[in-house]
């Protein structure tokens, strides 16, 4: 297995420069800090659907995992982009409540609060690569042809980015507004980046020889007869071998797998399909 490849995209350090000079260092950590929560979402997410992510990259407006959705279907594509956005949402939901019953709280909350919103809202604009994104290319592809629903949302992409040029330039009137800029060229760069490199990799290794060379120890699991791959991937992970056990309704045996078996059973089945 692969180790998680962390990233730091160009604009982000820019981003940096950019709250150093104006005295933001604070607030600039603060929002690095709810990028990596926003991460931490999609890491879980992804882990417990069977998957695990391999490349993040950290970028002004949140972590980004780059790449298609190969061995995973769309809608739990969805649900993983998702968990990022719905992390940050529920932290900063959390630190307003705190307020009311700690208002002394509020000073030290506020920016916390002020970046996870902020992480939530602008990650579920509908452009790459944000999250948001990612969530209108799979619920497209779900009623469209991969092809024509990756080409609306690179429109769609181009458009919001042109949109945010166009803001840019309105606040060099009224007092500029660098951040319109930096979104702006974030929306060109997932205009034309590759979508097509593979996300996510499977949790469950093979049994081969370089595997076992310093050993594995062997779990045991027990499901009953509608247990699909899905589930089966939220329990497992790469550090062991499993036998599974597969009961009835009325709690009679009706089959073991054994580690080898479930390599085979995993690499032929679909996420929502049943062992057996």
């Amino acid at each position: 297995m692969g180790k998680l490849r962390f990233k730091v995209h160009p604009l982000f350090i820019i981003l940096g420069i950019y709250f150093a000079f104006t005295g933001k260092v604070f607030s600039f950590l603060t929002y690095t800090f709810s990028a990596l929560i926003h991460e931490l979402g999609h890491s879980l997410k992804a882990q417990k659907l069977g998957y695990r992510l391999i490349n993040v990259t950290l970028m002004p407006f949140g972590a980004i995992i780059k790449g298609d959705i190969s061995g995973m279907g769309y809608k739990d594509e969805i649900s993983v982009s998702l968990a990022g956005p719905i992390v940050n949402l529920a932290i900063g939901v959390v630190l307003v409540a705190l307020w009311w019953v700690f208002p002394e709280s509020y000073p030290y909350t506020e920016l916390a609060v002020v970046s996870s919103f902020a992480l939530c809202f602008i990650n579920l604009i509908p452009a790459f690569p944000l999250d948001g994104g990612r969530i209108l290319l799979c619920t497209l592809s779900l009623f469209l042809k991969r092809k024509t629903a990756l080409l609306i949302c690179k429109v769609v992409g181009f458009c919001l980015a042109i949109v945010f040029f166009t803001l840019f330039i309105y606040s060099l009137f009224i007092g500029v507004n660098y951040s319109l800029l930096l979104f702006g060229i974030f929306m060109l760069i997932g205009v034309f980046e590759n979508h097509s490199e593979n996300r996510f990799i499977r949790i469950y290794q093979s049994v081969s020889s370089k595997s076992l060379k310093s050993g594995k120890r062997v779990k045991t699991l027990a499901f009953d007869e509608s247990v699909t791959v899905k589930r089966l991937y939220g329990k497992i992970d790469s550090n062991n071998l499993y036998r599974i056990f597969i009961y009835s309704d009325s709690g009679k045996l009706k089959r073991v797998f054994e580690p080898h078996e479930i390599v085979n059973v995993l690499q032929s089945k679909a996420p929502y399909e049943k062992l057996i």
